[in-house]
């Protein structure tokens, strides 16, 4: 049987609900989930990403992935609105954000990292393992569609592969071969 609080003391909270700082919100959680999902994935690659500074977020480029002749931009966001089921996720366009974009020789990329509605559901840490119950998709931004809005079909998803697929992206936008 649980203890009982007496009144005027305040309520525990549930581990993993309430932030160690009160001062990050759950919206600074997510942003920070993932990019380190997404850094994780890079690291397992073996590719470098280099994070936009907060106050030189100019361009609405969270990151610069640097492959061996260009670098590739991405902007990520992190959600619980939509279920990881389900065959694609469309997102508003911020109108600076397309202006800025349309103006990188670099591909610009679009991810999405779906997480579940409650915090502690993102990663679990059985005895044997850590996992994380998320899923991210990609698409490369391409002015000619994408607007106002950019649809993410969910059979782009972000995994190791994706990563190789994005440096023959860049190696092509430079007109050059892909090393092996």
């Amino acid at each position: 049987m649980p203890p009982t609080i007496p009144p005027g003391v305040a309520q525990p909270f549930k581990l993993g609900t309430t932030s160690v700082d009160a001062n990050f919100t759950d919206n600074g959680r997510k942003a920070r989930y993932a990019l380190a999902y997404f850094r994780s994935i890079c690291a397992q690659a073996g590719v470098s990403v280099a994070e936009t500074e907060p106050d030189e977020d100019i361009m609405a480029i969270d990151v610069a992935v640097h492959f061996p002749r260009l670098s590739a931009r991405v902007q990520i966001k992190c959600t619980s609105k939509f279920k990881l089921t389900g065959k694609s996720v469309t997102m508003d366009l911020d109108p600076k954000w397309v202006e800025s974009w349309k103006e990188s020789f670099a591909p610009v990329y679009f991810l999405v990292v779906i997480v579940p509605a409650v915090i502690p559901d993102w990663i679990v840490h059985p005895a044997t393992s850590t996992s994380h119950k998320t899923g991210a998709y990609w698409v490369r931004f391409d002015p000619t569609i994408h607007r106002e809005k950019i649809t993410v079909l969910k059979t782009s998803r972000f995994t190791l592969d994706t990563l190789h697929e994005w440096k023959s992206d860049v190696d092509a936008t430079l007109g050059i071969g892909s090393e092996p």
